[in-house]
């Protein structure tokens, strides 16, 4: 298994990999065309700096993938590393291969001088219900709140 950046070629992968984990239907993440949609999303990965997917490839198979964003911050004078995704293919779990891409993720944060790391987990997921990211050595906030805003509605 290793672990690398997202190239175009591996939209079809990525696509096979969010239907595995049973949150999207074929329509609900394009259908057909979503290899085509994902290839424009990881242009703009490729293209900007600030944004790295990486992927963990088994024989030549795309199992897991993490996507990590850098903010900065102008109150902690350095940028704080963001992870919106980390999923991992349901026949590749309890293989290691989520703890390699958060360490990955985490040293390419240390790389560009985070500050801080932060990410999202929702209460219902499996991945916090097993204690995933504590066991990792993360810290779930207690005084802060996850707050979401959907522009086109409002």
């Amino acid at each position: 298994m290793r672990i690398r950046e997202a190239v175009y070629e591996d939209a079809v992968g990525l696509r096979s990999l969010l239907l595995d984990i049973g949150w999207f239907s074929n329509s609900n993440i394009g259908g057909d065309e979503f290899p085509e949609k994902l290839k424009k999303m990881l242009a703009w990965n490729i293209q900007e700096p600030d944004h790295v997917l990486l992927v963990a490839e088994e024989d030549g198979e795309i199992v897991g993938y993490v996507g990590l964003h850098f903010i900065p911050y102008l109150f902690m004078g350095h940028p704080e590393g963001y992870i919106s995704e980390l999923f991992v293919k349901s026949s590749a779990r309890g293989k290691g291969i989520g703890s390699k891409l958060l360490t990955e993720a985490v040293k390419r944060g240390r790389a560009r001088g985070c500050s801080r790391m932060q990410l999202v987990n929702m209460k219902n997921r499996d991945s916090y219900k097993r204690g995933f990211y504590t066991k990792m050595g993360w810290r779930e906030r207690e005084n802060a709140a996850d707050f979401v805003y959907d522009p086109t509605e409002g």
